[in-house]
């Protein structure tokens, strides 16, 4: 088993096709059957199957392109990293980020990156966590930011900040300084992610754990499309300043904090750790951790409903140029070491359904 072996593989199961693999890779069908037959014999086992939809890889199959997406992964950065040692940093990283972070972090990340390092070549990849995490072991991402992941083996991951999560609600929804606890929360109709996006089981957890039935009447996992929903009044949500800053600052929503029970999330950076980080993986790394610690880390504590702590009370969220200006110094330092209608949905009145768990 060798190199071009495993490359032959992989795109035979990516293109679901001898004859386009055979095409893209620009040998002949034969050759290319012969080798993919060559390479189940050296294993013992079966690694494709040829169906109506084309060509499928069997669970041995699904394992060996694992390793050998990973292989080709590591050969292909080996290469460039002794190739370009004490020269620019260059090369494409790939980063993996949860949808919340995408405002905050991509325009002043590309900004630095494009500035000091024309040579590397961001490529930026939105999803929820699990599967960037998948992801990130598959060796399809250089870095991932993830939320609240505690240890997962096979990581080397740092805390770059903990967010407070806030009942997001209409613009009339409360008044600035507004304080519920966490038992009022069952009071409010809900507008969630999935039941398999993070912040749900977070939410969810919370509740069991202190008695609190929750009243989820919308479950989607587009974080945008649940702020337009708050918006026009179908609910609140439960977010961190991250997912809510640019409508705050438009007075879009308003917000209240949870007293005495407060719900965080935790944003975390990770790498792989059998793969070294590259010096341009490494710049884009530092370049983003700076970003987004300054982000949650701007402000002080909220003072009221207007503003949550990690957002200026005016201004918009982190001034960018500032952000980038601040991203560069890091970046140098990178370099050197790696070389309903509103109005029905208002706050619910006191007198409401009883709570468990305040």
């Amino acid at each position: 088993m060798d190199n071009r072996q495993l490359r032959y593989f992989v795109s035979v199961v990516e293109l679901a096709s001898m004859t386009h693999a055979a095409q893209a890779l620009h040998v002949s069908q034969p050759a290319l059957s012969t080798h993919m037959r060559h390479l189940e014999e050296e294993l013992g086992v079966p690694l494709l199957v040829r169906g109506p939809r084309g060509v499928t890889p069997t669970p041995h199959g699904e394992l060996l392109l694992e390793h050998a997406r990973s292989i080709l992964y590591q050969f292909q950065q080996a290469r460039q990293e002794v190739m370009s040692l004490g020269k620019e940093p260059r090369g494409e990283v790939t980063l993996g980020i949860p949808a919340t972070v995408s405002p905050v972090l991509i325009a002043p990340l590309l900004t630095a990156v494009r500035e000091r390092y024309p040579h590397i070549v961001p490529r930026v990849i939105e999803a929820m966590t699990g599967f960037l995490l998948e992801w990130l072991h598959a060796g399809r991402l250089d870095i991932a930011m993830l939320f609240d992941v505690q240890s997962a083996v096979g990581l080397k991951r740092s805390v770059i900040g903990t967010e407070e999560l806030f009942l997001v609600g209409h613009p009339h929804a409360f008044a600035e300084g507004t304080e519920l606890s966490f038992g009022e929360l069952c009071q409010y109709p809900l507008i969630l992610p999935g039941r398999m996006h993070g912040l749900n089981l977070l939410v969810r957890g919370a509740a069991a754990r202190a008695g609190v039935p929750l009243n989820i009447q919308i479950e989607v996992d587009a974080v945008p499309e649940m702020i337009g929903l708050v918006e026009q009044g179908m609910g609140y949500s439960l977010l961190a300043r991250l997912g809510f800053h640019r409508e705050l600052e438009a007075g879009k929503v308003s917000i209240a904090r949870i007293a005495g029970r407060p719900l965080t999330r935790t944003l975390v950076s990770a790498t792989a750790a059998i793969r070294p980080v590259s010096p341009a993986t490494r710049i884009v790394l530092d370049l983003s951790c700076d970003i987004m610690s300054g982000f949650i880390n701007a402000a002080p504590e909220p003072a009221g409903g207007s503003s949550a702590r990690g957002i200026p009370a005016r201004g918009g969220v982190a001034d960018q140029s500032a952000a980038v200006s601040r991203v560069k110094s890091t970046a140098k330092a990178s370099a050197s070491e790696a070389g309903p209608s509103r109005q029905a949905m208002a706050r619910p009145a006191a007198s409401g359904r009883p709570c468990r768990g305040r």
